[in-house]
């Protein structure tokens, strides 16, 4: 089985067509476990091709994948997840009238003699949580009536949950207040200390600044910039964004 070096995760030439449209073409993306890496650009960039690839949702069309340094091939989110890639979606993918405990263990409930162990769960998914640093008063409440900070929390419990390599995270800010957006912030480098590497996708280019380690930039389905956030601001990724410039850093 082919061996790549260096990367816990590396994409290597993706390209992606969707009838006339050419999603992705040649695209090599990396991450390094303990690395926060941001990837932004415009509606149709493809930034949800490249990650939805990378989950196991979309086969590429041409291109390669490695994982801890062996070439892997991706039939199903299933095969993405076995490997230790979970992806927190920005609906959250939560069920409203479920209390934490069910939703942090949905569809892996904790049974014995087909029971439901529900004191278990209630002790696992408040350890999941205490290791994001939240706190949950009232884990059987529906999490319905949670804030939207306490569900994004509720949401990245479920995927540490499974002791993941690699987190998505998808929008996670969308629609929070400012108070909860630092939450959420912080719970992404909480994961960084856990050495699990983190792909963030937002639109908000200053959260984007203030927490990764690396930007990479998108633009009709073309890597345009790959640099440390060190080296990035606003202005710069907004001319890649839309095409008055190109980085790119070899990986």
């Amino acid at each position: 089985m082919p061996v790549a070096d260096e990367h816990l995760v590396e994409m290597r030439g993706i390209c992606k067509r969707f009838g006339g449209i050419q999603a992705l073409l040649d695209v090599d993306f990396w991450l390094d476990p303990g690395e926060i890496v941001g990837l932004v650009g415009d509606n149709g960039a493809g930034k949800s091709t490249l990650i939805k690839i990378l989950s196991g949702v979309y086969l590429p069309d041409k291109g390669e994948i490695y994982f801890q340094g062996r070439r892997v091939h991706f039939e199903s989110p299933h095969d993405a997840k076995a490997l230790g890639i979970e992806t927190v979606h920005q609906d959250r993918g939560l069920v409203g009238n479920f209390d934490v405990p069910s939703n942090i263990f949905l569809g892996r409930e904790i049974t014995r003699f087909g029971l439901l162990r529900l004191k278990a769960m209630e002790r696992e998914a408040r350890a999941a949580l205490q290791r994001l640093g939240m706190e949950i008063a009232a884990l059987r409440a529906p999490v319905m009536n949670l804030s939207g900070g306490q569900q994004q929390a509720v949401a990245v419990g479920r995927a540490i949950s499974t002791q993941p390599k690699v987190v998505i995270m998808d929008e996670p800010t969308a629609a929070l207040a400012v108070k909860e957006v630092h939450k959420v912030l912080e719970l992404m480098r909480r994961l960084k200390d856990e050495g699990v590497a983190v792909v963030f996708i937002s639109h908000v280019l200053q959260e984007v600044l203030a927490v990764t380690d690396r930007i990479v930039v998108l633009r009709k389905g073309i890597k345009v910039g790959d640099l440390p956030t060190s080296e990035a601001d606003i202005d710069l990724i907004v001319k890649l964004m839309v095409g008055t410039g190109e980085v790119n850093h070899g990986g």
